[in-house]
């Protein structure tokens, strides 16, 4: 992995066991897609804080940091944006060729941590299920396309489903219940 300006070589460090330092990193998230949907990312001011804690058999990595982001609304399309809290922690292996393939963090590659990549997939998984514009936001009508916040459609909308509407002519004759027992009888 090229060593970049948002990456930390834990070897550089120098920790002993149960120390720790921090360090605030200026990373850019690039745009994501969530859902099929394209959205901007702005890491807040205080840029992406990670601390680095020298713990037995390796380091604990803690990365937290406030962004927010802007895009389509999930269920009109509008513009939407969120305030996400991103937090994530990661094992690091003083001695990763001891541990399985799937047990060390594919954000690290020799002791040193693409803090981008950490901070874009922390953001993900701080993002709830949809991104909406308002939390009630009924959507748009699904025959016309109108939004549905601003009232009712103006064409009679036949909800039934196409599968069923051969049904509509059935003539049956009303039903005899006169027949049916019930727990009292």
């Amino acid at each position: 992995m090229a060593r970049r300006s948002t990456s930390i070589d834990l070897r550089e460090l120098a920790l002993s066991t149960g120390h720790r330092v921090e360090r605030v990193l200026d990373v850019d998230i690039a745009p994501i897609v969530f859902g099929g949907l394209s959205y901007q990312v702005v890491v807040g001011a205080q840029g992406v804080r990670v601390t680095v804690d020298r713990v037995s058999g390796g380091f604990l990595v803690h990365l937290s940091f406030d962004a927010s982001v802007y895009g389509p609304c999930f269920r009109c399309l509008n513009e939407a944006s969120l305030a996400v809290q991103a937090k994530q922690e990661e094992f690091v292996p003083l001695h990763p060729e001891e541990w399985g393939p799937g047990d060390v963090s594919p954000f690290v590659d020799d002791l040193v941590v693409d803090v981008e990549a950490l901070a874009r997939e922390a953001l993900i998984l701080a993002l709830p299920g949809k991104i909406l514009c308002s939390d009630g936001c009924p959507g748009v009508c699904p025959s016309c396309g109108r939004e549905a916040h601003e009232g009712p459609c103006e064409g009679a909308v036949d909800e039934t489903d196409p599968r069923w509407a051969c049904l509509r002519n059935l003539d049956l004759p009303p039903e005899d219940t006169s027949s049916l027992k019930t727990d009292g009888e």
